[in-house]
């Protein structure tokens, strides 16, 4: 009875009933994956539906964002039926749903993984809170995405405003872990559109990068022995006054068994993509995690549906505008028998992707637009995967960082006052050496693969 009240006070809120909407979709996909037959399209139904209830929730930027993506896909979807083209209206519905489905399920986590146990603690100072600031940020981020981000920044941001050290170290080092975290918006983009990609062969390239992005920060704050003078009236301190978050080797337990748990049940069973095995173990490991500590799994889960899940409109609907954009440019150009100059995804090719999709992110156009028109135009190519990833992952994680109108540096402005476009001109001597390593990087991963520069 309980359960029934509770559930009619959740549908009585139009949020509340997105959220549950939102669970409802990942949990249609978790059936489809498990043998069900349940087609992913009535999971897709289902997400738009809590789009239309959040539309008006969502900001002004968002709302144009996505408008513009749903006219021109669907624009695209009408000349390609001019040029003789099929609809496929579940095609249509089903778009990037294994993407949120994800997203959905990696939410779970945030139940379990949350840092809460040094909220209380003393803050640390100097470089050791520099590094152990790094690292706390890039290992909870990689899990629990955003919120990391939030926690541990309203922590610093008790007693005094967020410096320009503190927010570099807070954005950059959530950021690099797109770089490889399976649980991040980042790698299931890349997986959907590159789904041949090989993990193994991927982090071996990808880690290092996420590696050297925290080194390079920590590296370029560590030599800043005075404030450094800026005109964004923003505070600024050496790295001797640099208060950080306090981290303790225990607390990386939760995001490494989760990697190892990931990699091992892709191995058990490699007819499930990696996305699914995430939509699958997230909130199975967040459930058992909550019977463990003896929490109710309802009161949880209620207040999931009715706060995280129901605040993830802005997501949504830039995900859903995207699929019908990809799907409408695919139908399109395999109407028109477009082709490229180009007869092969070499390296060269890959390495001018990922800087077209840096430099659109500079312009304030988000990496997922991008992916999803680059994946569309190279498809007809058939180019490998693991190098595709790469590029997507590497563009993710570094045009984030430094996009004026990144989802990241956008909440980081609304939430502490730290301008959008000053967090770009911070990062840009960072993008610049960064995306030297990701272009060797890209050169090294395709001589690994025998793949041409031409």
């Amino acid at each position: 009875m309980k359960g029934l009240l509770l559930l009619a006070r959740v549908i009585k809120a139009p949020r509340s009933l997105a959220g549950l909407l939102i669970l409802l979709g990942m949990v249609l996909v978790a059936a489809n994956v498990l043998g069900f037959n349940v087609s992913n399209s009535v999971a897709g139904t289902s997400y738009w539906l809590a789009a239309a209830l959040l539309w008006n929730g969502l900001s002004q930027r968002n709302r144009r964002q996505a408008s513009v993506l749903i006219g021109l896909g669907v624009s695209c979807l009408v000349a390609s039926l001019w040029l003789g083209a099929e609809l496929a209206v579940e095609r249509l519905f089903s778009a990037n749903v294994t993407i949120i489905s994800m997203l959905v399920a990696v939410s779970f986590l945030s139940l379990v993984t949350r840092p809460a146990q040094q909220q209380q603690m003393p803050l640390p100072k100097g470089r050791r809170a520099l590094s152990s600031t790094l690292v706390a940020i890039h290992a909870f981020g990689a899990v629990i995405n955003l919120s990391a981000v939030f926690i541990i920044g309203d922590r610093l941001a008790q007693h005094a405003k967020l410096t320009r050290e503190q927010s570099l170290v807070l954005v950059r080092g959530f950021s690099a872990a797109a770089f490889w975290s399976p649980f991040f918006a980042a790698m299931g983009v890349a997986l959907s559109v590159a789904p041949r990609a090989e993990l193994a062969l991927l982090w071996g390239v990808s880690m290092p990068l996420a590696a050297i992005a925290l080194g390079l920060t920590y590296w370029q704050l560590q030599r800043q022995a005075v404030p450094v003078r800026s005109t964004d009236d923003y505070p600024s301190a050496p790295v001797s006054e640099f208060i950080g978050y306090p981290l303790h080797i225990s607390a990386l337990l939760v995001p490494s068994l989760l990697a190892i748990a990931v990699l091992v049940f892709h191995k058990l069973l490699p007819q499930w993509s990696i996305l699914a095995v995430i939509t699958l173990l997230a909130p199975l490991f967040s459930v058992t995690g909550l019977v463990i500590k003896r929490e109710s799994v309802r009161r949880n889960i209620v207040q999931l549906v009715s706060g995280r899940l129901a605040q993830m409109g802005n997501e949504l609907i830039l995900f859903l505008a995207a699929g019908v954009l990809a799907y409408g440019l695919e139908s399109v150009l395999l109407s028109a028998h477009w082709q490229l100059p180009v007869a092969h995804f070499g390296i060269l090719a890959a390495a001018v992707t990922y800087l077209a999709i840096i430099f659109l992110a500079l312009l304030g156009v988000h990496p997922i637009v991008c992916i999803m028109l680059a994946a569309s135009v190279w498809a007809p190519l058939n180019p490998d995967h693991s190098l595709m990833a790469l590029v997507f992952l590497s563009s993710w994680a570094l045009g984030t960082a430094s996009g004026p109108l990144s989802g990241i540096n956008v909440a980081f402005q609304g939430r502490y006052g730290v301008d959008s476009f000053a967090m770009m001109r911070w990062n840009l001597g960072y993008l610049a050496l960064m995306s030297l390593g990701v272009l060797l990087a890209i050169g090294v991963l395709g001589w690994r693969l025998g793949i041409n520069v031409l």
